[in-house]
């Protein structure tokens, strides 16, 4: 009989024991942040009207009315206080008339758009309520390469799915195939992410919410992206207080060192300046054409991209520390960001393009073409109208501006003018 009983007891211990083994970290991880995870549906609404050939032939006797289509896509958010702000991908939510929020508890509410941002692929959503289970964004930029990783989302539908793998590498800069929108400083992970995945929680090991996985490369095997916290928390903080990202404006345009316009056109470390506006934050700090970058806020510059990266991270009224090469060696320079000015648009076509416009009864048109700039040379004209700028149509000095101001960092501006019946279409570079 005792031998029985020692045999029970054996095989006892020996579950809790193989239960304890089998609760590793990353299930304790799981259990603890998984409820802040959520399922979306965005549903989009078209309204197109009848037509058949019939119709074609016979307009005067179509029927009236309209057909009305429907679609949804799926996605993934992550709640990020527990009054009930989500936190998505622009892409999951775009053009949704209805978005739905699934809990992994089977709870269902309505969400509404706070604010979204192409540009960096990220939108604000509010749900009714509070209490909520939520899982707020990582505080500091300390995360190893190589450490384990856990993405927790909605891939191809899959609720609640959970994959784990580790983080590959940092500062990652994606172009989105579809799109073609260039994206800076993501992390990569080898962790699955596929379409569905969108929007859904990167954490680390310690629970932290380190990154927003976008599925921005849809075939992509073995390589998975998200948008890391850092840069989550300022577009969060922008679209609660504007309802819109605001871009810091410092007024440097920089480029490469091999594609430098001065004495500095070499390889090497850092980008040199290549323009700084009058009167901006950059020409106070005393920083002016030919001056070598070689980083900002602790970050090396490589080229142009960890430039931008840097600039994104930081909003009006906080500081960019730059470490600019000199003979006697590298100095700090101080630059404090500002909002940027309201008629930026303007400036930047003044300047670059060499047009001023102004509002006309067709339009947005050149009213003044610059002596021996870049609009003269490529033949534009006293009265042609501007239809779009960088692929968006126009129809005020606001919307040129505003568009222009979002894209002041860019290379380039394509111009879409009208002259009599035709349609041209224009590119000019942003920076000498």
């Amino acid at each position: 009989m005792k031998r029985v009983v020692l045999g029970l007891l054996i095989v006892a211990a020996g579950t809790a024991h193989a239960q304890s083994v089998r609760r590793t970290q990353v299930v304790q991880v799981v259990e603890k942040v998984r409820p802040a995870v959520v399922n979306l549906t965005a549903r989009q609404v078209a309204t197109v009207r009848r037509r058949s050939f019939f119709d074609d032939l016979f307009p005067e006797l179509a029927p009236p009315g309209s057909q009305v289509y429907t679609s949804q896509s799926l996605g993934s958010g992550v709640v990020i206080s527990a009054d009930g702000l989500l936190i998505t991908n622009e892409h999951v939510i775009e053009g949704a008339a209805e978005i739905t929020v699934r809990f992994a508890s089977g709870k269902e509410v309505e969400a509404q758009v706070i604010g979204s941002d192409a540009d960096t692929d990220l939108a604000l959503l509010q749900i009714p309520g509070k209490g909520y289970p939520f899982l707020p964004l990582a505080e500091g930029e300390d995360s190893f390469i190589g450490e384990t990783v856990i993405a927790i989302g909605n891939p191809l539908g899959l609720e609640n799915t959970v994959t784990v793998g580790v983080l590959s590498a940092r500062d990652r800069t994606v172009q989105a195939p579809n799109t073609h929108r260039v994206y800076t400083d993501f992390l990569q992970t080898d962790a699955s992410i596929n379409p569905g995945n969108s929007g859904g929680a990167l954490v680390d090991l310690d629970s932290r919410l380190i990154g927003i996985n976008t599925a921005i490369i849809g075939d992509a095997q073995g390589i998975g992206f998200a948008i890391p916290a850092r840069r989550v928390r300022r577009v969060v903080g922008d679209l609660q207080r504007y309802g819109q990202v605001q871009p810091a404006w410092v007024g440097l345009f920089v480029a490469n060192r091999s594609e430098g316009r001065g004495r500095n056109r070499q390889s090497g470390a850092g980008v040199e300046v290549v323009d700084v506006f009058p009167g901006s934050p950059a020409a106070a700090a005393g920083l002016g054409r030919g001056a070598v970058l070689l980083g900002g806020n602790g970050r090396t510059f490589a080229s142009r991209d960890d430039y931008l990266t840097v600039l994104a991270q930081v909003g009006a009224g906080e500081r960019i520390t730059l470490q600019v090469a000199g003979e006697a060696g590298p100095r700090d320079v101080t630059v404090r960001a500002a909002s940027l000015p309201a008629d930026l648009g303007q400036q930047l076509l003044a300047t670059f393009v060499g047009i001023r416009i102004a509002v006309r009864r067709q339009g947005v048109a050149v009213d003044r073409v610059l002596s021996g700039g870049p609009a003269e040379e490529a033949g534009m004209d006293v009265g042609d109208i501007i239809l779009q700028v960088n692929g968006e149509a126009v129809e005020s000095l606001a919307d040129v501006n505003r568009i222009l101001g979002r894209d002041h960092m860019r290379s380039s501006v394509l111009l879409v003018i009208q002259r009599g019946r035709y349609a041209y279409q224009l590119p000019f570079r942003l920076a000498p």
